[in-house]
């Protein structure tokens, strides 16, 4: 394998230009770290720069077609696999991630277990988002995940800092001073990675109807926007189902509202719907249809110092004797 690397890395420099041998070298090094599946992704991704750069052509690559596929002959065997796993990752937009997808893989996974050890089924909280929906499944991990997104009963905010301040691996960070009307207001960052839990905020009526939140700053003032989901439909997105990783139980949204959500959004949201389609129940997702008609939002109503207030305090105050 070292020998084929290193083949590939010094005949497509050479073509392209480059005569750093040091740079050579490091891509060397930096692929004999990885796994089959993630080199292939890696070479495939750097060839393709390569040509929308002008610095190769396609043919230089056709050319020497079967050098690359004798890195992974069990899974690649013709110029059309490789074609059709560059359009994937373009697709996921997983052209250049952070690190390897198999890396990437293994510390979501090891977060949201770490996480789901200190927080158990105590709080009125659940999981979205893509990850989800392959993990109820038992579907493999395809697509890079860039953080865990959890929706939480903001008059839980408080427990969960000091819960999360006693761990050694996660802690809280607020995002209010950069926020805008979307996005996380807070989040957990986990141990010295990339990754995080990032918090959707909401609050529970008593007739368990669901108030999503988002607040944000504007002229010095804090607002926030609501969206208002009928007891009907919160019910069935936010179901209490307690599932289970590795022996550990959380909570998520339904996969019928995960579904529904990306059905017809993004490319990798549609596909993370594709992935979840067969395991959802098409009538339930249907009344999901029909009671959204009943939500509403009322947006940029002002806020008075509140617990959102509070807890950015509090962090902020820890921070500043970290300096």
């Amino acid at each position: 394998m070292k020998e084929k690397i290193r083949n590939i890395v010094y005949l497509f420099a050479s073509k392209a230009g480059i005569n750093d041998t040091r740079e050579c070298d490091n891509v060397i090094n930096r692929l004999l770290n990885m796994n089959k599946e993630d080199i292939i992704d890696y070479i495939v991704i750097s060839l393709n720069d390569l040509v929308m750069q002008g610095k190769i052509k396609q043919e230089d690559i056709f050319n020497n077609i079967e050098l690359l596929l004798s890195l992974y002959p069990e899974k690649y065997s013709s110029i059309d696999n490789l074609l059709d796993r560059l359009k994937f990752l373009k697709s996921m937009n997983m052209e250049h991630p952070q690190m390897p997808l198999s890396e990437n893989h293994k510390l979501v996974l090891e977060a949201f277990d770490s996480f789901n050890k200190i927080i158990g089924t105590n709080f009125d909280c659940y999981y979205t988002g893509g990850l989800m929906g392959y993990l109820a499944t038992n579907h493999p991990l395809e697509r890079y995940h860039g953080d865990l997104d959890l929706f939480i009963n903001e008059e839980q905010l408080q427990s969960l800092y000091e819960l999360v301040s006693k761990s050694d691996d996660f802690e809280f960070a607020c995002n209010m001073d950069t926020k805008d009307e979307t996005g996380h207001e807070f989040k957990i960052n986990y141990k010295e990675t990339p990754m995080s839990i990032g918090l959707f905020l909401f609050e529970r009526k008593i007739d368990n109807s669901i108030v999503i939140k988002s607040y944000y700053y504007k002229d010095n003032n804090m607002f926030v926007n609501e969206h208002h989901l009928s007891s009907n439909y919160a019910n069935i997105v936010f179901a209490n189902n307690i599932r289970e990783h590795n022996g550990i139980s959380y909570r998520m949204q339904s996969l019928e509202s995960i579904y529904n959500a990306k059905k017809n959004s993004r490319p990798k949201d549609r596909y993370d719907a594709n992935v979840i389609k067969d395991y959802i129940d098409m009538n339930i997702e249907y009344i999901l249809d029909n009671e959204s008609h009943g939500n509403y939002d009322i947006n940029g109503k002002l806020v008075e110092k509140n617990l959102i207030y509070e807890l950015e305090t509090i962090i902020k105050e820890k921070n500043k004797f970290k300096r």
